[in-house]
């Protein structure tokens, strides 16, 4: 009797030591598969920042559907949910989700500026870092999870997360890359010689690659040890990319493109006009592009030559994003949002604000979202939106011709689209098949309407001098995008 009670409690005690050390591993290990299976989860859309996107963008002819203004620049990235939210931080210290459509759906507050990108869980959690020194967990409903201090200041890095559910996110001051469980705890911290602006990528092998103010890439094994750092010849602020065989890009202030092989060797660099910030985006063929401060995006081989360079304006901050046609869109500090063809010419470009510094995200029906500085307003208000592009454009008149009786005849000496007599407007709008109806307006007057494709209405009213002709396209979601060109338009 007494050895049956003897092992009916040896039983007991072994089942609750089983229950017990099973609840804890799962509480550490939290295992939640990683990031969400959606359209663009994080910054420079996966855990390698390829930048490449599995969405179509050939019909995106670059007009502007909708933008949100926030109270102050937008630096973030944009990630997109699998349910269309969008989530973008803001020099305001709100994270925003906004709706697909345009409108907010809610808002979280931090307590400093948020210029790091959001990374979204499998099970809808949103990470991001503020320059409040935490890393902030946030519910899909806009409630906070957790937050966890992780510096002293300043987390501009980007999360990323490990197919077990670790997030990793480096720290300004505290030049260090931490590791951290799903659940707000630190699993483990690696401490660089200088400040970590760098964004963390993560290998096939769950190798983490991050970059430091200390002239190093630093290459983390997932117990935190480090396996191998690579020096460059000035602070390395550029996320680093990572090939499907295991190749590393990166770029340093050096005004090097580096390209590594996985055990830390120098496979080759290419000399840019300037330092870089921006991280390489990979496309299906093994071209490499990255943006320089010199203003070009450079289309680099993977042997290691130049392919092409296109010019922009001003510096580029932003990192490439990759349509699934070949399409590459980034953003400059001229406040343009570009669309370059895989030969390297301009498909389109559009003029959101006075700097982007943000990446742009590729959303499931190819609509691009990218964040934006506005123009400072006369009270030295700062302000800065959210961008939807994709909706319509006024191909025809097209700007800087002469048009004379509908007929084009040749550019403008001064740019400007000069119109003689009447002219038949033609408007592109993007996934015409859910515009409902289009609208033609001169000087903000209704002066045509047409419900069938492809929208086409004849403008000839009597006019004089300079004028704005404006289309305005309305969806089934209940969207209305508008796109305007101003004219010099004479018709007597």
């Amino acid at each position: 009797m007494k050895m049956k009670k003897r092992l009916s409690i040896f039983l007991v005690i072994a089942i609750m030591a089983f229950s017990f050390s099973h609840d804890v591993s799962s509480l550490l290990s939290n295992d939640d598969g990683g990031l969400q299976d959606s359209p663009w989860p994080m910054f420079c859309h996966d855990v390698k920042h390829t930048g490449r996107s599995p969405y179509d963008t050939s019909m995106n002819n670059g007009g502007e559907i909708w933008r949100f203004e926030t109270g102050n620049w937008i630096d973030s990235s944009p990630a997109i949910a699998e349910d269309g939210t969008i989530y973008i931080g803001s020099l305001d210290e709100y994270l925003y989700a906004i709706n697909s459509d345009g409108t907010l759906k809610w808002k979280f507050k931090t307590n400093m500026w948020i210029t790091s990108s959001p990374a979204i869980a499998e099970d809808g959690t949103i990470y991001v870092g503020s320059d409040d020194g935490k890393l902030y967990a946030i519910y899909p409903d806009g409630t906070l999870k957790w937050k966890l201090h992780i510096g002293q200041g300043w987390v501009y890095s980007s999360p990323a997360i490990g197919k077990d559910g670790t997030v990793y996110v480096g720290s300004v001051i505290g030049s260090k890359l931490c590791a951290i469980y799903p659940n707000g705890t630190k699993k483990w911290e690696f401490e660089t010689g200088g400040w970590v602006y760098s964004s963390p990528a993560i290998g096939d092998d769950g190798i983490i690659y991050i970059g430091s103010h200390d002239y190093n890439l630093y290459a983390i094994n997932p117990d935190g040890t480090e396996k191998w750092k690579f020096k460059t010849g000035a602070e390395v602020k550029s996320p680093p990319a990572i090939g499907d065989d295991g190749t590393i890009y990166f770029g340093s202030w050096d005004d090097y493109l580096y390209v590594l092989n996985p055990d830390g060797t120098l496979k080759w660099k290419f000399k840019t006009g300037g330092s870089i910030d921006s991280s390489p985006a990979i496309a299906e063929d093994g071209t490499i592009y990255v943006g320089s401060y010199n203003g070009k995006l450079y289309a680099v081989n993977p042997d290691g030559t130049l392919k092409w360079s296109f010019s922009t304006g001003l510096d580029i901050y932003s990192s490439p994003a990759i349509g699934d046609e070949g399409t590459i869109f980034i953003g400059s500090c001229d406040g343009k949002l570009y669309a370059i063809d895989p030969d390297g010419t301009e498909k389109w470009s559009i003029k959101l604000g006075s700097r982007i510094h943000s990446s742009p995200a590729i959303g499931k029906d190819g609509t691009i979202y990218v964040g934006s500085h506005l123009p400072e307003l006369p009270d030295n208000t700062y302000r800065g939106a959210l961008h939807a592009i994709g909706g319509i454009k006024i191909e025809k008149p097209e700007q800087g011709y002469l048009y004379v009786a509908n007929r084009q005849i040749f550019p403008t000496y001064s740019g400007n689209t000069i119109i003689i007599g009447k002219v038949s407007v033609e408007v592109y709008a993007f996934h015409e098949e859910n515009v409902t109806k289009m609208e033609l307006y001169l000087d903000d007057r209704l002066v045509g309407t047409d419900t069938a494709t492809p929208f086409e209405m004849v403008l000839d009213e009597i006019a004089f001098g300079k004028h704005v002709i404006k289309a305005r396209a309305y969806y089934e979601d209940g969207t209305v995008p508008e796109d305007e060109i101003e004219v010099w338009f004479i018709n007597i």
